[in-house]
């Protein structure tokens, strides 16, 4: 891509329908701009340009100026405006289409270098929409190769045979791999096709007669090492530059030392990841401009600190004199990488000391990563964008069939594994193997994770088997916010929320926590209050809570909320079992200040006995405090 055009969005659309629908996704993606004609649009907002007919002068100019493009229009009227414009992968933005009822992203152009696959995959995560992406390496679910080192921060070397490695992975046609440093985790991650071989030496991989390969190195590959057919070759951000210099020091001086010490060592200073010196040259002119100019961050550390670091050459009498530490290049490039020199000090010129450390390898690709997700209610408009994105990233979903079913829509393409009724456990221990396997995974539960969710059960488990993941908990809207939100507002004040099954915890305890909740006039959020085998439970805490509130006390009442199927109801403790209630149910019994009128179940919070609610505030600043405690 070039590096002239800006790394906001650009969304175009010609109908009214697809402006409103470019609107909805210019507050998905902040930053993006919005094109459309100006017939629609007579006083722009903040962030639209009105555009004179006709619209393919308009789409000339975004397809210059912006890295990523969205077309709200028929494919085939993208294809007739884009057509004159279209060069090559490499410089051309990605470009996604996307239909005016925003049931189909389809990535057009510039799916993999461009990112119009991601962007199209992330729109239709938003959206709920079907994703639609044809490039090869993707329909194959294989890695694509211009794309592997994106994550990771990893730089193509010249002269790489991207095309001809991934044509040999998508005709599975033997590919070797070889990497030394970095990152390795996406060897395990269901890239690497069966006809793939990960291989321990260079030497083992020149002689295995595989027709392509990719080679992930910081070393600079020498005529003895070069693989004899297509390769692909990485530079990963593994090595740190330690630097020392007098005052003054130029940045050429700098440059020069490093590219000298590079060349001696073997070493591509394109896997330079950052440099590390001492915290008082922080203004140093040349310092700052050699970091500028490679675009380098610079780890900054005390003398103190430099002390305390072990190094293999003799220290340094200037450097004690001038600095208070007897070294700086070699103890700053080992407390940054954490690890031992691969380079020792070279002076140039009495000007600039270069050392040079190498981050820790492990050729043990590392643990997958697991995400813990509540998907709210129920209806995907009510999913948090952080649980779609943790959807959106994840290889294998796993989760209750009836919450798998709710999220369909973000599932295109990845591995779903739903089980019954009871089946916690089972789906717990699935989730976390496939992580251990080096997946990214997501184990999905409505509501809130946290909140009679999964996370727990997770965390159970992990204890028990000592595994060492990476786990996010992606919090979602709980049921019973959302049940008090289609009350009114019943839970204002506090609650006590209390599940009637007695499958993992004792009908005893659930009495005594009906009974300490209602002496203490907390409103009581039910959860689980009944089953086709659990009946009695929900008569019973009815009769508990009625020896401490009377029979006219507000009970709410809501069956699949934010669902299809939806019941909301507003009754009293006298006839509560009259309506119909089962494991879809979330109760809610008012406490004694709680009252009902038209469709509102309200528990106030005590502002009218401070204020006069039926007069108008006399000034905002009295009413600041209103949500912060």
């Amino acid at each position: 891509m070039s590096s002239g055009r800006p790394d906001s969005m650009a969304i175009v659309a010609i109908t009214r329908n697809g402006v409103e629908l470019g609107r909805r996704l210019g507050q998905l993606f902040p930053g993006s701009h919005l094109y459309l004609p100006q017939k629609f649009s007579p006083l722009p907002k903040m962030d639209e340009h009105a555009f004179p007919p006709p619209a393919k002068n308009a789409v000339m100019d975004v397809f210059a100026r912006y890295r990523r493009l969205v077309l709200i229009m028929a494919v085939g009227a993208a294809v007739r405006l884009l057509a004159s414009q279209v060069g090559d992968k490499r410089n051309d933005p990605g470009v996604v289409v996307v239909d005016e009822a925003g049931k189909f992203a389809v990535s057009l152009l510039s799916g993999h270098s461009g990112g119009a696959n991601r962007l199209a995959a992330e729109i239709a995560s938003h959206l709920g929409a079907q994703p639609v992406i044809t490039t090869a390496s993707d329909v194959s679910q294989i890695i694509a190769v211009d794309l592997l080192g994106d994550e990771f921060g990893w730089e193509l070397d010249d002269g790489s045979h991207v095309t001809a490695v991934s044509a040999a992975l998508v005709n599975a046609e033997p590919v070797g791999v070889y990497q030394d440093a970095g990152d390795s985790s996406w060897q395990t991650q269901g890239r690497l096709p069966a006809s793939a071989r990960v291989f321990a030496s260079l030497e083992a991989l020149k002689e295995s007669g595989c027709r392509a390969a990719i080679i992930i190195t910081d070393r600079v590959l020498g005529e003895g090492h070069r693989f004899p057919g297509p390769a692909v070759v990485y530079r990963p951000k593994s090595l740190v530059v330690g630097i020392g210099c007098n005052r003054g020091t130029t940045a050429a001086l700098m440059e020069e030392a490093v590219t000298d010490v590079f060349g001696q060592q073997g070493l591509s200073t394109r896997s330079i990841r950052n440099i590390a010196t001492i915290d008082v040259k922080k203004d140093e002119a040349g310092l700052l401009e050699f970091a500028r100019k490679y675009r380098l961050p610079v780890d900054y550390f005390d003398k103190e600190s430099l002390s305390q670091a072990s190094i293999p050459s003799s220290p340094s009498a200037a450097s004690l004199k001038y600095m208070g530490t007897a070294s700086v290049c070699e103890a700053a490039a080992i407390l940054s990488s954490r690890a031992s020199l691969l380079a020792p000090k070279a002076s140039y010129g009495r000007m600039v000391t270069v050392a040079v450390a190498r981050l820790p390898f492990d050729s043990t690709p590392k643990k997958g990563r697991l995400f813990v997700v509540g998907i709210g209610p129920g209806d995907l408009e009510h999913m948090t964008l952080r649980a779609r994105e943790a959807v959106h990233l994840s290889e294998a979903v796993v989760g209750y069939k009836t919450y798998i079913k709710l999220i369909e829509p973000l599932l295109a393409g990845k591995e779903v594994i739903a089980t019954g009724m009871g089946g916690e456990v089972q789906r717990a221990g699935k989730a976390i193997s496939l992580a251990v396997q080096g997946k990214t995974v997501s184990i999905v539960c409505s509501g809130d994770a946290g909140i009679y969710g999964m996370a727990g059960l997770v965390g159970e488990i992990v204890r028990q088997t000592g595994d060492r993941l990476d786990i996010e908990v992606v919090p979602g809207v709980p049921s019973l916010a959302a049940t008090a939100a289609l009350l009114g507002a019943p839970i204002m004040s506090d609650f006590a929320v209390i599940s009637l099954s007695d499958y993992l915890v004792s009908w005893s305890d659930i009495e005594q926590r009906l009974k300490l909740s209602a002496q203490g006039d907390f409103v009581i959020v039910i959860h689980n209050p009944k089953s086709k085998k659990r009946q009695h439970q929900l008569a019973q805490a009815r009769h508990i809570i009625m020896q401490h509130r009377p029979p006219t006390t507000p009970v709410g009442i809501v069956s699949n909320a934010c669902r299809k199927k939806q019941q909301v109801a507003i009754t009293d403790l006298e006839h509560m079992l009259d309506h119909e209630i089962g494991m879809d149910t979330t109760v809610i019994v008012g406490n004694s200040q709680t009252f009902s009128f038209r469709d509102w179940m309200v528990t106030p919070r005590g502002y009218q006995g401070k204020y006069d609610l039926s007069k108008e505030p006399q000034d905002e600043d009295s009413q600041a405090g209103d949500c912060r405690d």
